[in-house]
């Protein structure tokens, strides 16, 4: 009877612990999260669309001092075909201070226009840019098949200015490769009905976040790491601005989800590695072994997320899990031997982080993902706990007989 309490112990110990790392790691991580976004709260301003579309549509001022004097207004062109392809890829700044997360995009526009009839000369059209623009390069833009010049960079967006057919169709080419921050925003081009409207924009190595009343896309296509998002329209007469939001896709945001994926992945950590201890070696469960793997398993995260800053998503994640799994292979073969170590505690280590971290970084796969780790924490559950109900009970020493009564002799 007196061992009985042991075994309470024990499991209140375990019981400990994984609040203790639970609670720490669900604290932890979305306090680094906030303080990482901290720096960039002034950028959530950007938001709102660079430029307000109703002022485009009423037209610009002229540059140069003498077009202004003359009272000139230079009218946006009316555009019957657009087709643009906008490529995006996430970067993190090189040899900054504060490592930032900033995006290139390559812009391919074939566009068709005519000088609307208001227009007593010459016409614009307006291209997106990065709002906070780092770079604009090759840049070349094609006028009926001519190369022209007469661009500029106003208010956050590209600009052509010059002279269109008021009834045949121009066409007109334009290509550039722009680096910079914030919403990237491909408005409809003006025109009471554009004959062809067709816009692919292929974010790579992420997903996108599109603004509320952002114009509809066809199913995205992923493959090769890439998603594709598709707009075609004929005659279309309306169309909401299409506003990305690039600072969603950044590495820095990728692991946001591990606010809460992470302390869900610690207690299912947590909970299995008792149970096999428990079922295989019960006589080493104790609190500082736990607190010593678990603990291990839990600094992956923090440590992922600060590493991303000074090297690739991907590298980041494989190093610190590596790590970690390392570390936690060297500690539980030397306390638990080679066979529990590697074989459970080690696979299981790797298991968690895999589904843990593909859930984290494609949240469209999280309901399945997060349906087959519960399931299989069920499974082991169910294979685990009459082994460490039998192992615990046989840990027990069935007690004393009590001593026999003294013998009287016999007269």
């Amino acid at each position: 009877m007196s061992k009985s309490p042991s075994r309470a112990v024990k499991v209140i110990e375990v019981i400990v612990v994984l609040i203790v790392l639970v609670g720490l790691i669900a604290v932890l991580m979305p306090t680094l999260h906030e303080a990482k976004f901290a720096a960039v709260e002034s950028l959530k301003q950007t938001r709102r669309l660079p430029y307000h579309y109703a002022a485009d549509q009423a037209g610009i001022s002229a540059d140069g001092d003498a077009q202004a004097a003359e009272g000139l207004r230079v009218m946006p062109a009316h555009v019957k075909s657009y087709k643009a392809q906008v490529d995006l890829t996430p970067r993190i700044s090189i040899g900054t201070v504060q490592a930032e997360s900033i995006y290139e995009a390559s812009f391919r526009a074939e566009i068709e226009a005519i000088n609307p009839s208001a227009a007593k000369g010459p016409c614009h059209i307006q291209l997106p840019l990065p709002p906070q623009l780092i770079s604009l390069s090759e840049l070349n833009v094609i006028v009926n098949g001519e190369p022209n010049e007469d661009v500029s960079v106003r208010d956050g967006v590209l600009v052509w200015r010059g002279r269109l057919d008021e009834i045949e169709t121009t066409p007109i080419s334009i290509t550039y490769a722009a680096v910079g921050k914030g919403i990237y925003t491909l408005h409809t081009p003006p025109g009471k009905i554009i004959d062809l409207f067709e816009a692919k924009l292929k974010a790579n190595k992420t997903n996108l976040k599109m603004l509320e009343l952002s114009l509809q896309p066809q199913e995205p296509v992923t493959e090769a790491g890439s998603t594709t998002y598709t707009w075609k329209y004929k005659r279309l007469m309306i169309g909401r601005p299409i506003a990305v939001d690039i600072l969603g896709i950044a590495p820095m945001d990728k692991l946001g989800e591990l606010g809460w994926l992470g302390p869900l992945s610690v207690l299912i950590f947590g909970i299995l590695v008792a149970l096999m201890v428990m079922g295989y070696r019960p006589e080493k469960l104790d609190k500082w072994m736990l607190l010593l793997i678990v603990g291990t398993f839990t600094g992956a995260y923090p440590l992922m997320y600060f590493a991303q800053e000074f090297m690739s998503l991907s590298m980041a994640i494989c190093g610190a899990a590596a790590l970690v799994v390392l570390i936690i292979a060297i500690r539980t073969v030397t306390l638990l031997g080679a066979k529990l170590g590697i074989m459970g505690i080690v696979l299981l280590a790797a298991a968690v982080f895999a589904l843990t971290l593909w859930a984290t970084i494609q949240p469209q796969l999280q309901g399945v993902l997060l349906t087959i780790m519960i399931i299989g924490t069920f499974v082991l559950a169910m294979i685990l706990l009459p082994k460490a109900r039998e192992a615990l009970a046989a840990s027990i020493p069935a007690p004393s007989a009590p001593p026999a009564p003294p013998t009287t002799p016999t007269p």
